[in-house]
């Protein structure tokens, strides 16, 4: 379960207001900390749909780093982004939302035959055929975990290149 900084403050003053043992073992999940510094150091736009790529990342059993790793890659977090909703490049496609892209990509990514049962590395490369795509891809979701971001890369953020 993805617990948020907002989601853990509403837990605490509902157990404080209704005189519950409030819960120790809650600890804010570490990943949204994670996902938030990385679209800030890649200047996203906001909303960064942090909560919707660890649910369905979770859902799916897929590294959560994947999909925004893979829109830093592509569109520069969205900015360029060819189709409605989607800034991860996926074909031609228009989402109705980035959170029904989000789980379209999860899903595709570990349930469609071109990329079920491969490891994480095929799968990056079924994705987009360039020899260098997948190490790129996971150089970008190294990033996410690195602390602090910035002293990481020499690189401008992707979005800012000419």
């Amino acid at each position: 379960m993805v617990v948020s900084s907002k989601l853990l403050a509403v837990l605490l003053i509902t157990a404080a207001a209704t005189g519950e043992a409030i819960p120790r073992a809650v600890q804010p999940d570490p990943r949204v900390q994670n996902l938030e510094k990385f679209f800030q150091y890649y200047r996203c736009a906001a909303p960064h749909y942090t909560s919707e790529y660890l649910s369905v990342a979770d859902a799916y059993r897929l590294d959560y780093r994947v999909l925004p790793a893979i829109s830093i890659r592509e569109s520069g977090c969205g900015r360029g982004a060819k189709h409605e909703n989607n800034v991860w490049g996926f074909h031609q496609e228009n989402f109705p939302s980035i959170a029904k892209g989000i789980e379209f990509l999860a899903h595709r990514l570990m349930q469609h035959p071109a990329y079920k049962g491969k490891s994480l590395r095929e799968k990056l490369f079924t994705y987009n055929p360039l020899a260098a795509y997948p190490e790129e891809v996971l150089r970008i979701m190294r990033q996410i975990e690195a602390q602090p971001l910035a002293a990481q890369s020499n690189r401008q953020p992707a979005g800012d290149r000419q």
